[in-house]
């Protein structure tokens, strides 16, 4: 005969058999307090007893009850494997702290919560303080955006770098995936350069930081992209002639920036810029092709071109880029916004910031200015 503290093993096992509620809630305290008991040394065979007892009792008592055991036994390391399994794939009310605390649960249980359980679960799941490769991986097959956003934020994960490969690949249409990823430590410069051409003038400004890459390299890669893109004329020779005519006449309209971009003249657009603006030929390249279009919106604001007209202009240099149609509608609807939030005295203000200093960082730190109006 087993004592355990005051039940004897006998008492221990008729309370077990005891079904009546009341007497399930008084075992279950009794299983949790001997478990936690650091002054007491278990036998094999009372931890087995112990554990049969506890199998038993989350197989017949309320969730409350189970629940219970769980968040107390979650960060035991003495919790048997099996119970913590059992745990770990009942409702999420009960399986939470395992989920998110438990040390004595393997990758392989991890993984087969993340394949046969909710997306709560799975949310849990990609919380955890330490979380393997293998589990992350699984989480990520499953694509959950939800479920991805979590786990790139949870510095505590390991990624693989196909798996970070894949979803710097998938950022291009979830912009949810683009900053935490960004942050991420096994993302690469290469991976970096390539989402360098769809992220936001703000994400933009950190991949320049974090990796020191140069901008006009960038812009080379970018203008290669979009010229051949424009390599299907809109308008014939005779058009790009008189626009070149007007242009040494002196005569600068507004609207030529759109009939030069029409008719495949990245160059003669940027020279149109120039005189419009004052702005290097260069920058106004940069601001063509960057891929939010807020540069270019201020740009446009700046010398009063219709925002029709703008939004032609950023449809036809994101030609080669975006290949979405969906994607593409939504980036025209959100440039339309920000085009309509920004004063044209704002606008030229940044003009004007950037007639000073052109330097890349500098400019897109200066779009946000134009959006509130609080350019000087």
């Amino acid at each position: 005969m087993t004592d355990f503290g005051t039940l004897t093993s006998e008492e221990l096992l008729a309370l077990a058999r005891d079904r009546s509620d009341a007497r399930r809630g008084e075992l279950a305290q009794i299983m949790v307090d001997l478990f936690r008991d650091e002054q007491r040394r278990l036998s094999d065979g009372e931890r087995d007893m112990m554990t049969a007892i506890l199998h038993q009792l989350l197989g017949e008592v309320e969730m409350t009850v189970r629940r219970f055991i769980a968040e107390q036994l979650a960060s035991d390391p003495r919790l048997p494997r099996s119970l913590a399994r059992d745990l770990a794939n009942d409702t999420i009310e009960v399986a939470w702290p395992l989920l998110r605390n438990s040390r004595v649960l393997e990758d392989v249980d991890l993984i087969e919560v993340v394949h046969q359980r909710s997306l709560e679960h799975r949310l849990v799941i990609a919380q955890r303080h330490a979380l393997s490769s293998s589990v992350s991986n699984a989480l990520v097959e499953v694509g959950e955006e939800s479920v991805i956003v979590s786990l790139l934020n949870n510095a505590g994960a390991s990624l693989r770098f196909d798996t970070v490969a894949l979803l710097a690949e998938r950022s291009r249409v979830i912009d949810a995936f683009q900053e935490p990823l960004l942050r991420r430590g096994e993302l690469t410069p290469e991976l970096a350069k390539r989402m360098f051409l769809w992220v936001s003038a703000a994400l933009r400004v950190h991949i320049v930081e974090r990796f020191r890459i140069d901008p006009p390299m960038v812009d080379d890669l970018l203008e290669e992209a979009v010229a051949a893109g424009l390599a299907g004329s809109f308008q014939s020779s005779n058009d790009v002639y008189l626009i070149e005519q007007m242009e040494r006449a002196g005569i600068i309209l507004p609207s030529m920036m759109l009939e030069s971009l029409a008719a495949g003249q990245v160059t003669l657009f940027s020279r149109v810029v120039e005189k419009l603006t004052g702005i290097r030929g260069t920058l106004a390249r940069r601001l063509l092709f960057d891929p939010s279009g807020e540069g270019l919106a201020v740009l446009c604001r700046s010398v009063e071109l219709p925002k029709g007209q703008f939004i032609e202009i950023f449809r036809i240099a994101s030609r080669a880029r975006i290949t979405d149609a969906i994607r593409l509608d939504r980036d025209c609807r959100r440039l339309e916004n920000f085009y309509d939030a920004i004063e044209t005295d704002a606008a030229r203000g940044v003009i004007a910031r950037w007639r000073r200093s052109p330097d890349y960082l500098s400019v897109l730190r200066s779009i946000e200015l134009a959006r509130g109006g609080r350019a000087s």
